[in-house]
């Protein structure tokens, strides 16, 4: 007799948005220091440290998050910390990251610097929790002052009708010069982090799980062994007790991330067939060789899952083809094959 299925109550609302992490530095921050600086990168030219929308918060004895480091981020904090000292509320530059400023990259920046406070309206809407959801675009003028607090269905029509070839919805920050020449700069306040769920918490799964939550991801563990779910305690995860991961399965967000890797083939196969029948995932991906493929594929075919649906099925996993069956290494591999698929989706934090 199979022991009793645990279902988690996480799973009901595990669609909600948490704030990107620089906006939360940025609320820890005023709320302790009453006073800071934002500051952004919002262009980039040829080689550089860091991407459009790095975001650096500066306060007069404090900062955090990174536009890269080095002496461009040097020469950021002394000048933020002399805006605070004075009377500018707002003002951008461009860098030349070149032996002038004592760095090789060569390309060129383009950095925002605003001051925030508790008075800052956007700001005090910010740590308002019945606004964040309903206006979660930060809009700002990079040659002016204005400041606006959209909704990102505003954003979307927006941007839709300023961005050339816009063929998918954006999601990260970008700077956008309009028809009446004015530029603006786009950020959005919460995060979608990508959701991974991952079967098997052995050896390997444990391994993974530590790997991906350095990337930011929303991560759902699946196993029927309750001690081995409660390994790693300190990680953020939802731990899921099943005996049926292959019904769980299908209940996942159709944008999800499914790593298969359990102690069972035959688990593992129907939780592949699960996802391929019902279709609705962005990745599939299952720990083993090309025999192990073929085989699967062999079965799936007999269940009468289509071919085309099979080719979505990853086997073996992991783009740096690093020849190691430790478990280190294969969830290195595998990160860094997740990283290049969100990032061609355009979902990379």
């Amino acid at each position: 007799m199979k022991a009793a299925v645990k279902r988690p109550p996480v799973l009901r609302i595990r669609y909600s948005l948490p704030m990107q992490k620089w906006a939360e530095q940025l609320k820890n921050i005023i709320n302790r220091d009453k006073k800071a600086v934002l500051v952004t990168v919002v262009g980039v030219w040829g080689s550089v440290p860091r991407e459009i929308g790095a975001t650096l918060i500066v306060s007069s004895g404090d900062f955090a998050g990174t536009i890269g480091g080095g002496n461009l981020e040097f020469s950021c904090i002394a000048d933020a910390r002399e805006m605070l000292a004075g009377q500018l509320t707002r003002k951008s530059k461009r860098v030349s990251l070149g032996p002038g400023l004592g760095q090789c990259c060569g390309g060129r920046v383009e950095v925002l610097f605003d001051i925030v406070t508790t008075e800052t309206a956007w700001f005090k809407e910010l740590v308002g929790d019945s606004h964040v959801m309903q206006r979660d675009w930060l809009c700002r003028s990079i040659d002016g002052g204005d400041t606006l607090f959209n909704a990102a269905s505003d954003v979307a029509r927006t941007l839709a009708g300023s961005i050339a070839e816009n063929t998918k919805p954006v999601t990260s920050a970008v700077t956008v010069s309009h028809d009446d020449e004015s530029r603006w700069f786009y950020q959005p306040l919460s995060a979608r982090k990508p959701a991974v769920w991952v079967y098997g918490a052995g050896h390997v799964g444990q391994a993974v799980v530590a790997q991906l939550s350095l990337l930011g991801c929303q991560i759902t563990l699946l196993d029927h062994r309750e001690e081995w779910l409660g390994l790693q305690p300190a990680l953020e995860l939802t731990r899921v007790l099943t005996e049926t991961p292959e019904e769980d399965a299908v209940s996942a967000p159709s944008d999800a991330v499914h790593v298969v890797m359990t102690h069972s083939h035959s688990l593992d196969f129907e939780i592949c067939h699960a996802l391929l029948k019902n279709g609705q995932f962005a990745w599939l991906g299952l720990i083993g060789s090309d025999t192990k493929r073929q085989t699967f594929h062999n079965r799936l075919i007999q269940r009468g899952v289509d071919e085309n649906a099979i080719e979505r099925l990853r086997c073996p996993i992991g783009t740096l083809g690093l020849e190691s069956s430790q478990p280190e290494l294969i969830s290195l591999n595998l990160a860094a094959e997740l990283a290049l698929h969100w990032q061609q989706a355009g979902t990379m934090l």
